[in-house]
């Protein structure tokens, strides 16, 4: 019985120290906007300065997802795709169709980006095997196309 008191004030002490405690909240996730013009600003300069062209088709104030730009880098040369599936325009319709959303592929090569393919497809792959770089072109349909590159543009593998 003696045990009782000491007891019954630490119960109560934590307990007083839980209701003072402040909820731990995540800090991701948390009403972010997965939209933003800064995904734009990080393209390589090439890059950055084609996507802006899209600006007045689209209305104005574009922004892209994180996955809007994706890199492969093989022995000379870097690829980005672009998935404008993950693009916010007003317009939407200009990027998306039927055959699915605009998919462009720039290859940079000495420093320099150009782009080397376009296509409306549901999604676009980049990947590599042997040090050399594949475009795999997914429709909408299940299809499947795997493209290989050539060194100056992709071809049929």
């Amino acid at each position: 019985m003696k045990f009782r008191k000491p007891a019954t004030a630490l119960l109560s002490g934590v307990i007083a120290l839980l209701a003072l405690a402040q909820p731990a909240l995540p800090h991701s996730g948390m009403a972010q906007d997965p939209w933003s013009p800064a995904h734009l600003d990080m393209l390589p300069a090439e890059i950055r300065a084609d996507v802006r062209k899209w600006d007045a088709a689209c209305g104005g104030s574009i922004a892209a997802a994180q996955h809007f730009a994706l890199y492969l880098t093989v022995p000379g040369a870097e690829f980005v795709a672009l998935h404008f599936d993950d693009f916010r325009c007003r317009g939407g319709a200009v990027l998306c169709n039927s055959a699915g959303c605009l998919h462009q592929v720039y290859v940079a090569t000495a420093g320099r980006y150009r782009r080397v393919l376009a296509v409306h497809a549901y999604d676009v792959r980049l990947s590599s095997a042997n040090g050399q770089a594949f475009v795999e072109l997914m429709g909408e349909d299940g299809n499947r196309r795997t493209l290989r590159w050539n060194g100056s543009r992709f071809v049929a593998k």
